[in-house]
């Protein structure tokens, strides 16, 4: 029998959505006894910890390492027509979990290759005008499943107007490939749970080394690229090897504060893309309303906000932003709101200041965004468990309203 780390490192056309074809009005109205998430992605009903979301996060070192692997041709090739292309920007889309890989990826662009990059809603592409210079503008379409419509959509009309378009997935030959020049495919596969989890980190990856290998091409200097490429290869290793330790220390973190009326995530840089995706894993898995800022925007509006009730998570590699995270962690402190932060090894200003921390081998931030990703993920993930009466592979889908309105609102098969 197959392991949970060869399921998941496997393509399966699971998303076939059989619920809406085999009795649709029944499996909406006895999901609670069998959710429907469940029938959507073909994997097997879980009723307590350890849900299938979990695995699909303990196996994230594992994806990422098959994943630096697998797409090693694929991002010289892009790489190639960068400069084949004379490409000068990039524009990362997508929705959701998506687009904050876009946001993420950003900062090592310009840092590692040298080339401008921003990321926007595939929406918001679609319905606003934006005037780049197509033919010297790539499209990078971040879509794990390669089937989401409107990241599709957008694709297309970016292709249509002259950018190289690439599809950054982890589904081989899934629908929004069609519409691109060409495919970086990342291991992976489909979920086991309800929310994007392996997808974000797996993407990251490949982003992280598309960069590496641009700006080798490129001929960038003072950058150790060398180096840096060493770090993230040794990643996945480094994450296995503490995976107990910052299990555990998430877990005591969820049973000290599940019960928050809400959640202040800050982050900076590539960074703030990693307090995006964190905001969505606590509402996507333990339902508590989250907001990701900039530490600026906590210290010119959150400050008025932040109370006894609301926890703040500061993410914080070693970065130039030191001052402002020192004085939201302070502010924290003085009027007694619980406070933690994700660090690296040896950081001593900030960790002094806080309730709890989760400790990182990782400094330089770009690399410390993806070191982090399960950490992020398993947290919120056991905010979810620890509050008892929330299966966090559902995203409330196992709550027959919920239900019916996902299948009203949400096309089968098109996200």
């Amino acid at each position: 029998m197959k392991n949970q780390e060869d399921k998941v490192l496997e393509y399966k056309d699971r998303k076939k959505f059989d619920f809406v074809e085999d009795d649709p009005v029944g499996r909406i109205e006895g999901t609670t006894e069998s959710p429907i998430m469940y029938h959507a992605l073909g994997s097997e009903p879980k009723t307590e910890h350890p849900f299938n979301v979990y695995h699909d996060i303990k196996t994230e070192p594992v994806a990422i390492k098959k994943t630096l692997e697998v797409v090693v041709s694929q991002v010289e090739k892009v790489a190639e027509e960068f400069i084949k292309r004379d490409i000068k920007h990039i524009v990362g889309i997508g929705m959701g979990t998506s687009v904050f890989i876009a946001y993420a990826a950003s900062s090592a662009f310009w840092e590692w290759a040298r080339i401008s990059s921003e990321g926007r809603d595939s929406v918001e592409l679609l319905t606003t005008e934006k005037p780049y210079d197509f033919k010297q503008t790539a499209l990078f379409a971040y879509s794990g499943s390669g089937s989401t419509e409107d990241t599709i959509a957008a694709t297309k009309k970016m292709h249509d107007q002259g950018a190289y378009c690439v599809a950054i997935t982890s589904v081989a030959g899934s629908p929004i490939t069609k519409e691109c020049d060409d495919t970086i495919a990342c291991a992976g596969g489909f979920d086991t749970g309800g929310s994007d989890t392996f997808h974000y980190a797996t993407r990251l990856a490949a982003s992280l080394i598309f960069a590496l290998v641009l700006g080798e091409k490129k001929g960038v200097e003072g950058i150790d690229l060398k180096g840096l490429k060493e770090q993230l290869y040794k990643i996945p290793d480094l994450m296995t090897e503490r995976w107990e330790s910052f299990d555990a220390r998430c877990r005591s973190i969820a049973k000290y504060y599940h019960k928050v009326r809400s959640i202040i995530i800050v982050g900076t840089g590539p960074n703030f893309g990693t307090a995006e995706e964190m905001e969505l894993k606590f509402e996507e898995m333990a339902h508590i309303p989250t907001k990701s800022m900039e530490p600026t925007r906590h210290l010119h509006g959150a400050i008025g906000l932040t109370d006894e009730k609301i926890l703040t998570i500061l993410l914080y590699p070693k970065n130039r932003a030191e001052k402002w995270f020192e004085q939201v962690a302070k502010f924290t402190m003085y009027i007694k709101t619980p406070c933690i932060a994700i660090l690296p090894d040896g950081e001593d200003k900030i960790a002094p200041l806080m309730d709890y921390v989760v400790r990182t081998p990782i400094e330089e931030e770009n690399l410390f965004g993806l070191y982090v990703v399960p950490i992020i993920q398993v947290m919120a993930y056991y905010f979810a468990v620890e509050q008892g009466n929330i299966n966090p592979d559902c995203q409330r889908s196992n709550i027959p309203k919920h239900a019916r309105a996902w299948t009203m609102i949400l096309k089968p098969g098109g996200h």
